[in-house]
């Protein structure tokens, strides 16, 4: 066994956790641009209980309601929101790593100021599955991911995806740039960005045996070329989003949202076409808050 990735990983793992304390094909013409002439302008509700998956393009974040078929709810232009690279939860606020540095985004007045924290950018992507005492990590010029086992700081598989391939001089790198564990843990989704697809791992099998493949969902825009516009970081390298409830998968620099029980695309967000940064707020009568999902 090879103590491999796992220091590297834990140290991602830290500071994410210190900080917060994605085969079928549609018409997506229902889901308007966010930043056009027309687009609704984001309002803020003062009653009740709404969320949403707010998804940051260059210069600008946009609202899509969860629970109304993630219909463009709202956006604004934020011009401090220029090469956005990675959102956190930050208090009532949502801590922005942009090109300039660090923001803190007011998701009920849409304003920004400058400063806050927020966690370092990393190629590398890391889950823990604290169930199982494991973790999931990805890396760089490596098309799949490591099962680590944290009690020992082990390997104990590396998981590719079978039937796949990738030629590391084509296609996105970091290949893998996404995972995500269900709810109730039973489940990994890993993004292939060179092939455009996610899939879905059996975790039942482990730690006896490597976790089983057992879906492959065909993304309906391919993980290619770059994000526009955009004016930092804008290769579409992908990303993993879940709704707290495990309702959905949301795919960055693709677009599309995937319904994990149907596991198949339902619609596609123009604006997570052009951005693999959104976080999902909470509204309780006014007040935001972040549920977060490990991925």
């Amino acid at each position: 066994m090879k103590r491999v990735w796992f220091r590297g990983a834990v140290l991602v793992f830290s500071a994410g956790a210190v900080i917060a304390g994605l085969t079928v094909y549609f018409s997506s013409a229902d889901v308007p641009a966010c930043l056009v002439s027309g687009a609704p302008k984001w309002k803020a509700p003062s009653s009740g209980a709404h969320r949403y998956m707010v998804v940051f393009p260059d210069r600008g974040a946009c609202f899509f309601a969860i629970d109304d078929a993630n219909k463009l709810a709202g956006a604004v232009r934020v011009e401090d929101a220029k090469g956005v690279s990675v959102a956190a939860p930050l208090l009532d606020d949502i801590a922005l790593r942009t090109e300039h540095g660090v923001y803190r985004f007011d998701p009920r007045s849409a304003r920004t100021r400058s400063g806050g924290l927020a966690p370092f950018p990393s190629e590398i992507v890391n889950v823990v599955d604290a169930r199982r005492q494991l973790m999931y990590v990805t890396r760089p010029k490596f098309l799949g991911f490591r099962v680590i086992d944290m009690r020992t700081a082990t390997s104990l598989y590396d998981v590719t995806f079978k039937g796949f391939t990738w030629n590391p001089k084509f296609g996105p790198n970091p290949p893998s740039h996404g995972l995500l564990l269900s709810p109730d843990g039973s489940e990994l989704w890993v993004l292939d960005a060179p092939n455009s697809t996610v899939h879905v791992f059996d975790l039942r099998p482990l730690p006896e045996a490597p976790p089983r493949q057992v879906k492959d969902i065909r993304l309906s825009k391919p993980l290619s070329g770059d994000q526009n516009p955009c004016t930092a970081s804008c290769a579409r390298i992908g990303s993993l989003i879940g709704s707290a409830d495990g309702r959905y998968v949301y795919v960055g620099d693709s677009g599309d949202v995937i319904d994990t029980k149907k596991r198949e695309v339902v619609t596609n967000l123009e604006a997570l076409h052009n951005s693999r940064v959104a976080i999902e707020v909470v509204f309780s009568d006014g007040k935001p808050s972040y549920p977060l999902r490990p991925g």
